[in-house]
């Protein structure tokens, strides 16, 4: 076994070594290329484009530009142009119809409460409350919880639900201090909204008002912001103003003085509002767009293998101003460039067409510039469900996302592990080329290659690290290193060159994978480990699985995938969220029954949780 493993990189070192793909140096010079780069990027890069936020005027001048190049270096179109258009929704607005009114009866010496007439307390928008954005449009009328911060976790032994019943009710419900930061170190892991938000909703709530911490932002609202992956399940969920909520509690429960008791004592002081109901109606407008992913195609010069494609793709959205994903915690909005996420990827996307067109291979290359990478795989997604070349046809995908800051010749490259033989072509043009490659077999990952082998596609991800300035104003242009993106080029080249000119096509490796998976619960609650890949886009019904990791318990139990988990032991579930906190909730080796959909069929499976790689 270990002569035939030699063997088989002696083999490799000799095919690469002899591939004419080493003179490609000399007629695409560093120099050359690295003025080239810095030319595309200093535009994708520029704040003329606003960060490239998809719907917005930058995002479809950045993808006029990609198409202008593909045209002018002599790209082909897959279709009548070189777009490919896909609806999304590109914001979020407060609507005309929400309302808040408070009923409260208001007591009266020697008179009984039946007989008292409730007071009504209209809310204003805007000045006493506002809709949170993964709220669904919906409508309440009833009574009043405060669940102090909304936990339920027993492995920290703190449960704000014992001993109260909110089912029908509505729930006062804690942000974590003003500032977002739980004064309480043990409630980190519980202090998103949308871990309180779905433990309400388990608990039987039927609406949500959140309330901030007393600090000197407790009147501030948190702004409408389009969000994926969760909602409310039909409840509705506003945030109110602090003082005007404070008017509703008790003399004897007031709400800065529970609070300090639940920081003192550490103990829940849930109760409910006596003789106060709510009405709420949530109405929230979603602003749709039509995006487009870019292609363009250089036709393969050997009519043997020309209908056999690679796919070279790079995500050039970015963030805008900011929006969800920015991690910038400043209070005056910037522009967030993306230079190295991901205009450094986009770039050697460009640099690859151009040499490619000058040189085509045996078999046919698409350049896929893809959108919408960042609100969850959604150009790649739609693109591996609408194929304008047949996946069948596909036989590879290369992604490059922040390729832009190599250091010390490091270079990550994901999937190897897709085909047999990418982890010796790795290895023997890495010595060629000078770089140190670090590899992992695992081809999924929070990008956009994810998309395509779960479409049975072998993939490799060329990724050179994160940084400080991921997802901050601060990821510009002049931070780039372009004599890195040059090496990368240049591997690119010859993984490319190899497979495009190799007449044995890459066969397609199903991978059982050790790595850290959004459902994983790792780092989190009791470290169970379920394995499914996450499909990230709503689904109305539950949510849908993209496929199992090979040898998790997912695919142990059975699930496939596009089944649509709908029930996880005894949590109902929406989307990524819900499950995300589900699984959180077990420990290694807990059996869970599962109720899912499949072809439009309920069906129920037993999976026994695992650690994960166990």
């Amino acid at each position: 076994m270990r002569f035939k493993l030699l063997h088989r990189k002696i083999l490799f070192y000799f095919l690469i070594l002899v591939l004419p793909v080493l003179n490609l140096n000399l007629a695409f010079g560093e120099e050359q290329a690295v003025e080239r780069m810095k030319e595309y990027l200093r535009y994708l890069a520029s704040d003329e484009l606003e960060g490239r936020e998809p719907g917005k005027k930058g995002n479809f001048d950045a993808a006029d530009f990609i198409a202008n190049h593909f045209k002018n270096i002599g790209l082909s179109p897959l279709g009548e142009d070189y777009f490919q258009y896909f609806s999304i929704s590109s914001g979020a607005k407060a609507g005309k119809e929400n309302s808040v009114s408070f009923n409260v009866l208001i007591e009266r010496p020697g008179i009984p409460v039946d007989k008292l007439k409730p007071v009504e307390r209209k809310w204003t928008l805007g000045e006493d409350y506002y809709p949170i954005s993964f709220s669904d449009n919906a409508s309440f009328s009833g009574e009043i919880a405060f669940v102090g911060y909304g936990i339920s976790a027993s492995n920290i032994g703190y449960d704000d639900y014992e001993g109260i019943d909110v089912s029908g009710k509505a729930v006062i419900v804690l942000i974590d201090s003003a500032e977002g930061r739980p004064k309480i170190s043990k409630f980190k892991e519980y202090s998103e909204l949308k871990y309180k938000a779905s433990t309400a909703k388990s608990k039987g709530a039927e609406a949500i008002i959140f309330v901030k911490d007393q600090g000197d932002s407790s009147d501030v609202f948190i702004p409408l912001e389009l969000v994926r992956f969760f909602k409310s399940n039909n409840i509705p969920v506003i945030q109110a103003s602090r003082t005007s909520l404070s008017k509703f509690f008790p003399r004897d429960r007031q709400l800065y003085l529970v609070e300090q008791e639940i920081l003192k004592e550490q103990k829940p002081k849930s109760f409910v509002l006596a003789n106060t109901t709510v009405s709420v109606k949530t109405d929230i407008e979603i602003v749709e767009a039509k995006v487009p992913n870019v292609l363009g195609m250089v036709r393969g010069k050997d009519p043997k293998f020309a209908e056999e494609y690679l796919f070279v793709g790079a995500h050039f959205d970015h963030l805008g101003w900011g929006g969800p994903n920015s991690l910038y915690r400043g209070k005056k909005p910037q522009i967030h460039n993306g230079a190295d996420d991901n205009g450094s990827g986009t770039t050697v996307l460009l640099e690859l067409a151009d040499r490619i067109a000058k040189k085509p291979l045996k078999r046919s290359v698409v350049f896929f510039a893809i959108n919408c990478e960042e609100m969850g795989l959604l150009g790649s997604s739609h693109y591996v469900r609408n194929p304008l070349i047949p996946l069948e046809n596909t036989i590879f995908m290369l992604n490059l996302d922040m390729v832009g800051r190599m250091s010390y010749d490091k270079l990550s490259v994901i999937g190897t592990g897709s085909s047999p033989y990418f982890e010796d072509l790795v290895d023997s043009i890495a010595i060629i080329e000078e770089l140190i490659v670090s590899k992992s077999a695992d081809p999924f990952g929070a990008s956009d290659h994810s998309s395509f082998y779960a479409n049975n596609v072998p993939v490799l991800f060329f990724f050179t690290g994160l940084h400080s300035d991921y997802h901050q104003p601060s990821d510009t242009f002049e931070k780039i290193n372009f004599e890195g993106m040059a090496k990368v080029s240049d591997f690119s080249m010859k993984i490319l060159d190899y497979i495009g000119n190799n007449e044995a096509k890459p066969e397609y490796a199903l991978v059982k994978m050790d790595f850290k998976d959004a459902m994983s619960g790792e780092g989190a609650g009791k470290g169970a480990w379920f394995g499914i890949v996450p499909n990230f886009e709503d689904n109305i019904f539950g949510f849908q699985i993209s496929g199992t990791s090979a040898g998790s318990p997912a695919e142990k139990a059975g699930l496939k995938k596009d089944d649509i988990i709908t029930k996880f032991g005894e949590k109902i579930i929406n989307n990524l969220y819900d499950l995300t906190y589900a699984i959180r909730e077990h420990s290694p080796g807990d059996v869970v029954e599962i109720e899912l959909l499949r072809d439009a069929k309920l069906m129920k499976f037993k999976v026994e949780l695992s650690r994960r790689g166990k």
